[in-house]
């Protein structure tokens, strides 16, 4: 009978799960002169690494397995649901985890990192890794470099969900071998996991109250929304032609002349905060992008007599204001959040990142455009300390952006100052420029360098690329014409209407659970819980327990109303994440049953009561904009 052996086990494995993994490992060497396998006294095997001046033994030259179980146990882990592995070695620490500690801890993720792979090839060879390989649970990177491996974690959606609900429990485990041969990588590693961390945050949101405002002016735009046409009318319209999408970063004092010769030769994609320097220098771009919630951003638009050929690409979240101060025509751009898809209005979404110039290049890129040369995308502080290009209606310099400053590379090769924020802004850049199949240009001439980007001056970008002659505007006028005739207002108003009323109707369904709800957890926080903490007297675990599964009772009934869960998942977020997060926390300090279900209790009480105003509100709020809805259809002349 044929015995496969361990690496074909593994190969086979690794190809089904891995397959590019896999290749790199056929390609990899054996390194003879690295690494000398040797036994132990147990009959385990163990490595041997020859390094500039010494040799070191990844593990106990006695007892291998049993000292990676020591290591493990004197780390103390009671709760761990997701595992970070500084190093993966001979898989010693990784299997006695699972066997071990894995149902004890409540892992339900495990992510291993390994610098080496020839160490890897190595033990693919004398090591039955194919359970680690193959276990849907656990991601395996293997001489990834660190910030490629973080945008994976993010972009595949290898562990999105359990990311966000237990960023608080992670922990990670460092090899000790692995941390004394790549102490730099491992550090690197751990630093971008934690980026991809914030980027988590960033997208779900962090703060409630600034999603809950998004949603309440979603509401009032309701009548911009039903009569504006969407980016979707516009896929492809412009494919394998170029775009220079222009941020309003300080270098774009520099280049931003040349915009005047490419009217006919380029689509040109400007940020809002980038508009008025641009119409003040007679520059007129063909579409502005704007996506900020906030107040102020109306400002962009002002004192502008003349709107002709220029369309504004909107988030609909933006202040109805904002839509009113510009005047020319414009296209809805829907981001993938909860409550576009209550609207049930077919206008495109797109996915891009926290900033407006994000939202840009991302414009850009599905209207088919190949290259696209983005400016004033600095991403950095001029030498001087300027944030902005000159004419910026709120100034050159923002001091906000001046906390937190860091250093990264620069386009110029050098290294250059930056901030916490932009830094996320150009991370987003890369994901995106990473899946786009055509040519990016960086061309700010200044600036953070954003990889994946060809850096070349503005005027070698306009030379070889955007030559020939084309009419932007009049191919987004012919694609747009038709949305009019085709638009049944009375129809679209009628759907919007019935929604606004089921939601509400359910709305005040679920705020009246939540109030009953909330009184009884006040009930058993006064006869129950507190007795117990001050007194000492022994608790109704039952009752308590009760509590937690009533809890998840009604979740569940908010969880399958689509409409509901439509309107509000987006302004839920910031807060579920931190009631996830520190719900979760509560079995790592509590080892006590009776202390957890006392612990869990207040929190839900309190939960219920931060949750409960947020439904309340929701619910105003859609009276208000119904009321506005219905007056301004009326208005209109759709509705009599």
């Amino acid at each position: 009978m044929h015995n496969t052996s361990p690496f074909e086990k593994n190969m086979t494995e690794l190809a089904k799960r891995y397959p590019v993994l896999a290749e790199r490992v056929k390609e990899t060497g054996r390194n003879e002169a690295k690494y000398k396998v040797i036994g132990s006294k147990t009959g385990e095997p163990n490595v041997v690494v020859a390094r500039d001046t010494d040799f070191l033994a990844l593990y106990d030259r006695d007892k291998p397995a049993e000292s990676c179980k020591d290591y493990l146990d004197r780390l103390n882990i009671r709760y761990a649901p997701i595992v970070i592995f500084l190093g993966l070695g001979l898989g010693y620490h990784a299997r006695l985890f699972m066997r071990y500690y894995g149902e004890s801890c409540d892992t339900k993720k495990i992510i291993i990192f390994e610098e080496d792979i020839a160490l890897f090839r190595m033990t693919l060879e004398i090591i039955d890794l194919t359970y680690v390989i193959s276990h849907p649970d656990i991601y395996l990177f293997v001489a990834e470099e660190p910030s490629e491996a973080a945008m994976q974690i993010r972009t595949k959606n290898l562990i999105r969900h359990d990311f966000n609900s237990y960023m608080r429990s992670i922990k990670v485990i460092p090899i000790p071998s692995s941390i004394t041969l790549s102490r730099d990588y491992y550090f690197n590693v751990l630093d971008r996991v934690k980026q991809a961390t914030r980027q988590q945050m960033v997208l779900a949101g962090n703060d409630p109250i600034d999603s809950f405002m998004g949603l309440e002016n979603m509401l009032f735009n309701l009548k911009n929304i039903i009569s504006t046409p969407g980016i979707n009318l516009l896929y492809d319209k412009f494919k394998g032609r170029p775009a220079v999408t222009v941020a309003s970063g300080p270098s774009l004092n520099k280049n931003m002349h040349l915009l005047k010769e490419l009217s006919d030769r380029a689509l040109i994609v400007c940020c809002d905060a980038s508009f008025l320097p641009l119409m003040k220098r007679n520059i007129r771009p063909h579409i502005v992008v704007s996506m900020e919630r906030t107040d102020g951003t109306e400002i962009f638009y002002e004192n502008v007599p003349d709107f002709e050929g220029i369309h504004l690409a909107f988030c609909p979240l933006v202040k109805p204001r904002t839509f009113d101060s510009f005047k020319g025509k414009k296209i809805i751009v829907n981001r993938p959040f909860s409550h576009f898809e209550w609207l049930h209005l077919d206008r495109g979404m797109l996915s891009f990142g926290p900033s407006v110039g994000n939202m840009a290049y991302k414009v850009a890129e599905v209207l088919g455009c190949d290259p696209i040369i983005m400016i004033g995308q600095d991403l950095a502080f001029a030498e001087d300390g300027d944030t902005h290009v000159k004419g910026m209606p709120f100034g050159e310099r923002d001091d906000y952006y001046h906390g937190n400053v860091i250093e990264v590379e620069g386009n110029n090769g050098r290294t250059i100052k930056t901030c916490r924020a932009w830094d996320v802004f150009r991370q987003y850049f890369e994901e995106d420029i990473q899946k786009y199949p055509g040519l990016c240009v960086n061309a700010t001439e200044g600036g953070a360098r954003i990889r994946g980007t060809k850096v070349m001056t503005f005027r070698e970008a306009i030379e070889a690329h955007c030559r020939d002659r084309f009419q932007p505007e009049a191919i987004i006028d012919e694609t747009l014409s038709n949305f009019d005739k085709d638009l049944d207002v009375q129809k679209e108003y009628a759907a919007i209407l019935s929604r606004i009323h089921a939601t509400r109707e359910s709305l005040q369904n679920l705020i009246g659970r939540f109030k009953d709800f909330h009184d009884e957890t006040r009930t058993v926080q006064r006869d129950i819980v507190h007795p117990f903490i001050y007194n000492g007297k022994k608790p109704d675990s039952e009752i308590m327990r009760g509590i937690a599964t009533k809890f998840l009772e009604t979740l569940d009934i908010y969880l399958k109303d689509k409409n509901i869960q439509d309107i509000m998942l987006h302004t839920l977020q910031p807060q579920l994440l931190w009631f996830a997060n520190k719900f979760n926390f509560l079995s790592e300090i509590y080892s006590d049953e009776d202390c957890l279900f006392s612990s869990q209790i207040l929190m839900i009480k309190e939960w219920l009561g931060v949750i409960g105003q947020l439904f309340v509100s929701t619910e105003d709020v859609m009276g208000e904009a119904e009321e506005k809805f219905i007056e301004d259809m009326r208005e209109r002349g759709a509705v009599a």
